[in-house]
């Protein structure tokens, strides 16, 4: 049975990584993180990045790239992405202007055809979702319509943003069986603000999600916390720790 790796999605930090990039990797290794989601590069080159990572033994778990680069720059990010040694790209977001149901259905077409493209190439595409992609139910849903373009469209999963609206994480995980290499765990604060917490301080059932993980082909957890009530380099450490011993009770 294969580990499923723990990794971190930078976005979480991304005030540290402003300031120093590098250092805030350095501070992700020592915490015991095994790879990182990039989500830009904060100034520097690729190969720079690269070598940084190497020297610490963090490996690229994916690239967060606007979906415009991903539509008009797609051979420029890959060769990018392979500097990184990097070998999947995630659409992370559609701008307000692009939600309409027309909208929806240009981005699924541009997500096909990156996903040929890129499968030629030994990469994969992703799309990872908010709330707004979600219907009410998978079906009725335009993340389902995106994700049923084509079969080489990989799913980044956010199980808050499934749970934010009444979606069950583990449906998801099995209707897409296969195609969810990366899982992104949040939890939610069980007060009226519902933001996201540490794991395992909220009301979010990971474990639950976390018992499907072998079985629907997930190759990486990655933490993800939208806003950090305290430091945040001491959240994603307790989210970490958190993970960890579930992973050990299994």
């Amino acid at each position: 049975m294969i580990e499923i790796g723990v990794g971190l999605q930078l976005y979480t930090l991304r005030n540290e990584c402003e300031k120093d990039f590098f250092e805030t990797l350095v501070r992700v290794e020592a915490i015991g993180y095994e790879g990182v989601e990039l989500a830009g590069l904060h100034g520097h080159k690729p190969q720079e990045v690269k070598s940084k990572l190497d020297e610490l033994g963090l490996s690229v778990i994916a690239h967060h790239v606007p979906i415009e680069r991903i539509e008009n720059e797609l051979e420029a990010v890959i060769e990018e992405q392979k500097v990184l040694g990097n070998t999947r790209i995630v659409c992370p977001w559609l701008p307000p202007e692009r939600r309409s149901p027309e909208d929806y259905k240009n981005v699924a077409e541009i997500m096909k055809y990156a996903a040929l493209v890129c499968s030629k190439q030994g990469m994969e595409i992703a799309y990872h979702h908010h709330d707004f992609e979600l219907g009410r139910s998978i079906e009725g849903s335009d993340l389902y319509r995106i994700l049923d373009a084509h079969d080489a469209i990989q799913a980044e999963f956010d199980i808050y943003w499934l749970n934010q609206v009444g979606h069950d994480p583990v449906e998801w995980m099995q209707k897409f069986a296969g195609r969810t290499p990366i899982i992104h765990l949040k939890d939610r604060s069980d007060d009226e603000r519902e933001a996201t917490v540490i794991l395992g301080t909220g009301n979010i059932a990971i474990e639950e999600v976390i018992e499907q993980g072998q079985a629907c082909g997930v190759q990486w957890w990655v933490v993800e916390q939208d806003d950090c009530d305290f430091d945040p380099i001491e959240s994603v450490t307790q989210s970490y720790k958190y993970l960890r011993e579930i992973q050990l009770k299994k």
